[in-house]
């Protein structure tokens, strides 16, 4: 029997909410309502991150419906940020909405997500009209705990998450559904779809000395396109943990300081289109935002606070024995290129080169603190920083290797703790005996290498090998 039945219970509080009336006794009721779904709401809890930080709720405005014992209030939700999917299946635009739906005495509140089909008209903002709709609902309680997902197809609601805490508003749904044709198929939930994220940001440079800025210079405008692979919205049908990590992956937040979605992790760098087109380099550094190690080292690249930007890049030119290659520092810009051609690896092995090439940047940058001229590093200052100004250790290592030698040496001897710390955050499946070994790589021939013994040696490059023959060579 079906859950919405003829027997119309209540006042229908809900319903009640914005309709109009004289008496304040009833005003006061509706307010409270009101107040009540509003702190009932945390978006800040959804593990979707981009409702968490990019959407709000418009409480102004709300359509009302009722159907036999069923009163509907729905409430229109925006992204602050506009976003799009590229998809050859959905359209470029997504929608959110808060309803509240009150039956029978008992009130079921929900906060959906739509996506809708190439062929769809586009969403009308309530589930009451949905006759030329076809799509799927990503629902939501508004704690944010991830309910499953339905399949509309003109105006039928399929429960394909088979969630009973669908049913409920599959039901309600489908109770507007007018459509004598009951031969309708959903398609299966089997693909992905591509989010892009488009911001522009003005860039300035601010010179400061304790405390007191002593100027601000304009430097340019960043227009930053980010290009994401999500899974197509349906968590019923594949593994619920592997979508909320992979949707985890957008944000990332240090100190107290937020970036919204992928855009906003991208913002701390300037990214070329070689970079920010090739779903690799992407996924990899989306995913990269979820790791401590990683975000402390960027950070120092950020905007007005750095004394150098970072760019990150790609290229089919660079040698093939090399993963990537990291720029000294010219005009404040270090510029991390990767080879396209050579990411045919294991994601974990990929975002090893990311470390390590961050690393190398974050090297340039300590030294360009020290010896800056126009942007670049001035050799005979840097001599003078390092004798004059106690800075024993780099100029132990800048004596004996050399600007370009020392880099190396230094992560051999003092970043193994430092990456195989990151590894672990990245891929926590490893272990220690493979970490340790993939924490190697690309620091062989070094002085730390060399005074490791033979059969020490040839474990971690068997341990690497074997891994490396063995792990899955998606980069993702």
């Amino acid at each position: 029997m079906s859950r919405i039945t003829n027997y119309l219970t209540g006042a229908f509080l809900l319903f009640l909410l914005l309709s109009c009336t004289n008496d304040s006794s009833d005003k006061t009721g509706k307010t409270d309502s009101l107040n009540q779904l509003k702190e009932e709401l945390h978006l800040e809890k959804f593990s979707n991150v981009n409702i968490a930080k990019n959407v709000e709720v418009n409480w102004n405005n709300a359509l009302q419906a009722e159907n036999k014992d069923v009163a509907i209030v729905e409430f229109d939700a925006k992204e602050k940020f506009p976003s799009k999917i590229q998809s050859s299946f959905l359209k470029a635009e997504m929608n959110y909405q808060l309803i509240s739906i009150e039956s029978e005495g008992e009130l079921k509140n929900y906060f959906i997500e739509v996506f809708s089909y190439n062929d769809s008209e586009a969403y009308s903002k309530t589930i009451t009209k949905l006759d030329k709709f076809r799509g799927v609902f990503n629902v939501f309680s508004l704690n944010g705990q991830n309910l499953g997902s339905i399949a509309i197809d003109h105006g039928n609601a399929k429960n394909i998450s088979e969630s009973k805490t669908l049913d409920f508003l599959a039901e309600t749904i489908n109770s507007f559904d007018v459509s004598p044709n009951i031969t309708k198929k959903i398609p299966l939930c089997d693909k992905t779809y591509t989010q892009v994220v488009e911001q522009s940001e003005d860039r300035y440079r601010v010179v400061s000395v304790g405390g007191k800025i002593l100027s601000v210079e304009y430097m340019d405008t960043v227009v930053t396109r980010t290009t994401t692979i999500l899974p197509y919205p349906c968590d019923g049908s594949g593994d619920k943990e592997a979508i909320i990590l992979q949707r985890i992956a957008h944000y990332y937040t240090g100190d107290g300081k937020s970036y919204a979605g992928v855009s906003g992790l991208l913002d701390v760098v300037i990214t070329d289109p070689s970079f920010s087109n090739n779903p690799c380099l992407v996924a990899v550094f989306t995913k990269l935002g979820g790791s401590p190690t990683f975000q402390t080292y960027l950070k120092k690249f950020d905007g007005n606070f750095s004394v150098a930007n970072l760019k990150l890049s790609s290229s089919n030119t660079i040698s093939s024995g090399v993963n990537a290659e990291t720029s000294p520092p010219s005009n404040y810009l270090i510029e991390i290129s990767f080879n396209s051609n050579n990411l045919n690896r294991p994601g974990l092995d990929v975002a090893r080169t990311f470390m390590h090439e961050i690393i190398h940047a974050e090297m340039f940058r300590k030294l360009l603190s020290l010896s800056s001229t126009k942007g670049e590093i001035d050799l005979t200052k840097l001599n003078q920083m390092l004798t004059q100004n106690n800075f024993p250790g780099l100029y132990d290592y800048y004596t004996r290797y050399g600007i370009n030698g020392m880099q190396h040496e230094q992560m051999a001897a003092h970043y193994q703790e430092t990456m195989i710390s990151f590894l672990k955050n990245y891929d926590p499946t490893l272990t220690a005996a493979q970490y340790e070994a993939i924490s190697w790589a690309g620091l062989k021939g070094t002085s730390s290498w060399n005074a490791l013994t033979q059969a020490k040696k040839t474990s971690l490059t068997d341990i690497y090998n074997s891994w490396l023959a063995s792990a899955n060579k998606q980069c993702q």
